[in-house]
């Protein structure tokens, strides 16, 4: 998918950001049914980097990145679509496995030697169970994979001693990521105008020390989880030939996605400032279920030059959400030397309240939609579609929403998500020499149910919250480096933070535009130049509604006073959807195929501003002062000013062949920050590094480029094949750091670092 223009990956959560637009807003789907992750957005999984579906099973994918019709929604920009494989008459198959081992792995990025290895097996096969009527495919893949995770806590200064216990956590490590995959297909041709289908996909992983997203880490394995995920999913489509000139398409889904990350260590979290963290992890444990329930039909109707569509789709997604911060409690040093002498600068814990249960978010979200489309030859080189969609999406509602706070007690729905869509092709000239195609049109994402679960849970009813800073005399009741059990006696517990939605909060549109001319350079080779415009407004954004208006100080900073408006509770953080993003983008592909020559060269060249780029984020609010939050205008964190990348294939004598891909691109922006509060707001996530005297704008400053080189050698015979892939041949350090595009600025903490070269051996057997 990323060999399409216009297409890149997110750095922080896997997910494809698809014509500069929030990766969460994208839409996956498979054989046409929701294959997105209700909870997270993005793709089914979670959003890591997992597989949830095998290879083996996928006949073909569609990328739509503008123009998409009416009958496609739940999208900011792009839809994905993989099609499955199906049997026939003839019993067909493969078998497949690729091996990467340490031996054939270069050292990392600190030419460190890495132990490291990755199997990857499986394979499908289909045929008839009853000739000309009644089909079976199945296919499975499994992957192994080690990584070394590095634990090596800051570098002290000359003359510090760093205790032996402390020592003792650091080195190499095991991160592992295992799943396994299957599908199964089986269709029936009930008679010349209806068959019938119906499908499973079953997904499973396990991975310990699953956060191993940088190979070098100042954060002990103690501080790590173990992760697990179970997943099932049935699909039934019912496909009938009502007379020559129409047809309908019915499909129903249940699918259910339950994962769990539970840490290495049930104790506090212990971080020393310059140091690095170790103890448990105060963000787990974690849970996320859910199970969706969907129906779809499309009625098909063509009469002369006209072909017309209408049909609606359903989505009802109960879903489960348990994450909470400093559930097992934190402890903060200002420095080494403090943790030595016992001298604790913070403790922070969060407890449930009356109810332990009321930690566990649980609702139903429920969408529907309708849409009618036409699609007309206006001439015999001039097609127009043209067609309307309606969406809506109902949201659970709180039951204890916290007294007086309005926007605590309604999650709003959206019921009014209207969507024209209009496209254009002209066959210039009749000879398909020439195309040029014209669309516009606007699209409304879903709003994903992790958003909500806050305004249930965090509500200043469900817990309570006790911090040092709110009273220090919890640092006298503590007991290093456990936990507390219940709120000490005495003790001033923290003002609760509370979470809402603003009333008229709605979800994204975003008003999609594109040309394209495709021109025929020969017989062989197609060249392709566009101009895409996506204006998008009511993008989801969330900061503290409970604060007074900040001074400004002489370097820019907001100051604001150390009193709130509402003394009952602290932060306020209100979801607002006022945010808004403009991407530009000129798309130039070129492709060819040419005898034994093949390839493709995608280059784009974009402009991706935003005032936020958040992508569902649990905790983080980044703007610098809410009372001027349009003062955040700047470069998206996706914004790659220029990406391109390159697809070679080129057969050689006796059965060879040599195969390249290169993807590079311009490095993405973040914001410097300096990780403690200095704005009197509790906040750290928002204070910025002082720069030249000035305050750092938001995403002021740009991450290194990244640059990949991937090679493959085959050797095929009559139905078996060898490969040699090697990946990061020139050994591109890839750096990139800070999730949501922030960072600490100035610190010797290591950034993340791209994966090592490595040589992966495989095997094809096809029958």
């Amino acid at each position: 998918m990323q060999l399409s223009p216009s297409v890149l990956q997110e750095p922080d959560r896997f997910g494809l950001v698809m014509s500069g637009q929030r990766s969460i807003n994208s839409n996956v789907s498979i054989d046409g049914t929701d294959f997105n992750d209700p909870l997270q957005g993005n793709q089914r999984g979670g959003n890591e980097a997992v597989f949830f579906f095998p290879q083996s099973a996928v006949k073909e994918f569609q990328i739509v990145l503008s123009g998409a019709g009416a009958e496609v929604g739940r999208t900011a920009a792009g839809f994905v679509n993989v099609v499955t494989k199906s049997g026939s008459n003839t019993l067909r198959g493969e078998v497949f496995g690729f091996n990467r081992s340490s031996r054939l792995t270069s050292p990392d990025a600190f030419d460190r030697k890495l132990n490291a290895s990755q199997n990857q097996y499986g394979g499908s096969f289909g045929g008839p169970i009853l000739h000309n009527r009644l089909f079976f495919f199945v296919g499975g893949e499994q992957n192994r994979l080690r990584v070394p995770v590095f634990v090596k806590f800051q570098t002290q200064a000359a003359g510090v001693t760093v205790p032996q216990s402390l020592r003792d956590l650091e080195g190499e490590f095991t991160g592992t990521n295992d799943p396994t995959t299957a599908f199964v297909r089986v269709d029936f041709q009930q008679a010349m105008n209806q068959s019938l289908n119906l499908n499973y996909t079953y997904g499973d992983l396990k991975g310990e020390n699953f956060n191993f997203t940088s190979p070098q880490l100042d954060s002990a394995q103690t501080f790590n989880y173990h992760r697990t995920t179970t997943s099932h999913a049935g699909v039934l489509s019912i496909v009938s030939v009502l007379e020559s000139n129409k047809a309908n398409d019915l499909r129903f889904q249940m699918a259910t996605d339950n994962r769990s990350e539970i840490p290495n260590v049930f104790a506090p979290q212990i971080t020393i400032n310059g140091f690095g963290t170790f103890g448990g992890d105060n963000g787990r444990p974690r849970l996320f279920n859910s199970i969706r329930y969907q129906s779809a039909d499309t009625l098909i109707y063509s009469h002369g030059r006209q072909q017309f569509k209408t049909g609606f789709d359903i989505n009802a997604t109960r879903s489960q959400q348990e994450r909470e911060t400093n559930i097992q409690g934190r402890y903060d040093f200002r420095s080494l030397a403090d943790y030595v002498a016992g001298r604790i600068s913070r403790y922070r814990q969060t407890m449930p309240g009356s109810n332990p249960n009321d930690l566990v978010y649980e609702g139903t979200q429920q969408e529907a939609a309708l849409f009618v489309e036409d699609r007309i030859d206006l001439l015999t080189s001039l097609t127009m579609t043209a067609g309307l969609r309606w969406e809506g999406q109902r949201n659970p509602q709180p039951e204890n929403p916290f007294p007086g706070l309005p926007e605590t007690a309604r999650i709003p729905d959206d019921m009014k998500m209207w969507q024209p869509r209009l496209g254009l092709a002209w066959n210039v000239g009749g000879r398909q020499t020439t195309v040029i195609r014209a669309s516009g049109g606007i699209y409304a994402p879903r709003t994903p149910a992790n958003l909500l679960q806050r305004v249930f849970t965090d509500n200043g009813v469900t817990t309570i919250t006790v911090d040092s800073r709110t009273d220090p005399t919890v640092l006298n009741a503590v007991r290093f480096p456990n936990a507390l059990t219940a709120v000490p006696p005495g003790v001033k517990v923290d003002p609760p933070r509370v979470f809402g939605f603003a009333s008229n909060f709605q979800n994204p549109r975003a008003l999609n535009s594109a040309l394209t001319i495709e021109q025929a350079l020969g017989s062989q080779v197609h060249m392709s130049v566009g101009y895409v415009h996506v204006r998008t407004t009511h993008l989801q954004r969330r900061w503290d509604h409970n604060l007074f208006a900040p001074t400004i100080d002489a370097t820019g900073m907001p100051i604001y006073p150390k009193t709130r408006p509402n003394p009952a509770i602290g932060w306020y953080s209100v979801n607002e959807s006022d945010a808004k993003s403009v991407y530009d983008a000129v798309p130039v592909t070129l492709q060819g195929n040419g005898g034994r020559l093949h390839f493709q060269f995608n280059y784009t060249w974009s402009k991706n501003w935003d005032n936020d780029s958040n992508e569902r984020v649990f905790g983080r609010e980044t703007i610098l002062n809410v009372f001027d939050p349009d003062a955040e205008w700047a470069p998206s964190k996706y914004d790659a000013r220029h990406s391109g990348n390159a697809n070679i294939v080129y057969d050689l004598p006796g059965g060879f062949s040599l195969g390249g891909v290169v993807m590079a691109r311009t490095g993405f922006p973040f914001t410097p920050t300096i990780g403690f509060d200095t704005q009197n707001d509790g906040n750290d996530d928002n204070d910025r590094a002082i720069i030249n005297g000035r305050v750092a704008k938001r995403n002021s400053m740009r991450q290194p480029s990244f640059f990949d080189v991937d090679l493959r050698l085959a050797k095929k015979f009559n139905h078996f094949a060898l490969t040699a892939d090697w990946f990061n041949v020139t050994r591109a350090p890839n750096k990139n750091f800070g999730n949501d595009a922030i960072s600490l600025y100035g610190t010797a903490a290591a950034p993340r670092y791209g994966g090592p070269r490595q040589l992966q051996l495989g095997a094809r057997i096809q029958f």
